[in-house]
């Protein structure tokens, strides 16, 4: 007899005091830094300082993504403008299911779907970040005009900016996952947001 497939149960929390002291540790991994606009370690105090202004600012949610009940990662959203939310996500650990960052990827997009207020998806990639831009491509993301970068190991950078229209995600996600591996297409069913 054979076994059934196992998918990882994604579930994506808001962030809480508890976790607080891994997402900071995750946060100044060098390999979390390398990707974000800032590279800069980032103090205890600092972290503090942006949990406390993070628990009253309505125009940000904060999630830690629980892979069959382990933390591993984060998604992040803010309101960039009227109708369009800007998004970050980060894995934290590496003992992962494979594919997580394309869940990560699906999870977004469902999470940006269901607010009925909003009309686009925003996402902002440092150019030399190809992992991230392959996947953005492969979802089908809109490129808008590049931002400029700066200099991050003597090399400049450009800041590849990207909109996806959440119609199309809601008229498509099923194609979408179509073209992603089986594996990947059947996980997604599991990816659940608390509140």
């Amino acid at each position: 007899m054979v076994a059934a497939k196992q998918y990882p149960t994604s579930q994506f929390r808001p962030l809480t005091e508890a976790e607080l002291e891994r997402v900071w540790q995750w946060r100044n991994q060098p390999d979390i830094r390398r990707n974000m606009h800032s590279d800069t370690p980032i103090s205890w105090d600092e972290h503090l300082a942006w949990y406390e202004k993070l628990k009253f600012d309505l125009s940000r949610s904060f999630f830690v993504f629980h892979q069959n009940e382990q933390p591993i990662g984060v998604l992040n959203f803010n309101q960039r403008s009227n109708g369009v939310l800007e998004w970050g996500c980060y894995l934290g650990e590496t003992n992962v299911w494979p594919g997580s960052g394309l869940l990560l990827e699906i999870a977004a997009l469902d999470y940006a779907a269901m607010q009925n207020t909003q009309h686009s998806l925003y996402a902002e990639v440092l150019s030399f970040n190809q992992s991230v831009l392959k996947m953005h491509q492969l979802f089908g993301y809109l490129s808008l005009p590049d931002l400029p970068g700066k200099l991050r190991d003597n090399q400049l950078y450009q800041v590849k900016a990207f909109h996806y229209p959440l119609a199309d995600w809601r008229a498509n996600r099923d194609a979408v996952l179509t073209r992603l591996p089986k594996q990947i297409a059947a996980a997604a069913s599991f990816i659940q947001f608390t509140q």
